[in-house]
């Protein structure tokens, strides 16, 4: 007896636009040192990790309500490490453009923990 997951991808689609938005604007206006070309690789992976990480969470609490904690709470810590790891990469290996990648990275990191605490929130209220 699963429940759907299609409110939550809409939401997820909608809000993605939005960031999408917030993401080009930053383009547009930065300075030229603050932006980066990887700002689409960068949306498509936060669309793609928070789209994953939601389903995933979802089916563990259906099946065992006990296990959501750890596993959420093991979620976020690989993920807070792993992209603590592409960010430390990405800056060693491309010093010229490490500031717009970052900037980019943590505004989508951000808002995209925001939105998926709040999504978890609103899944299990109900």
């Amino acid at each position: 007896m699963g429940v759907s997951l299609r409110p939550f991808f809409i939401s997820l689609f909608l809000f993605s636009l939005a960031v999408l938005g917030i993401l080009l604007l930053w383009q547009h206006y930065a300075s030229a040192r603050f932006q980066t070309n990887y700002f689409w690789i960068i949306w498509a992976f936060f669309v793609g990790s928070t789209g994953l990480i939601h389903f995933i969470l979802t089916k563990v609490a259906e099946q065992d309500p006990k296990k959501f904690v750890n596993y959420f709470m093991g979620i976020t810590a690989l993920k807070l490490f792993a992209y603590l790891i592409i960010i430390m990469l990405f800056g060693l290996l491309n010093r010229d453009q490490a500031a717009g990648f970052i900037i980019c990275f943590l505004i989508s990191y951000f808002l995209y923990t925001i939105f998926e605490v709040v999504s978890l929130m609103k899944h299990f209220k109900k």
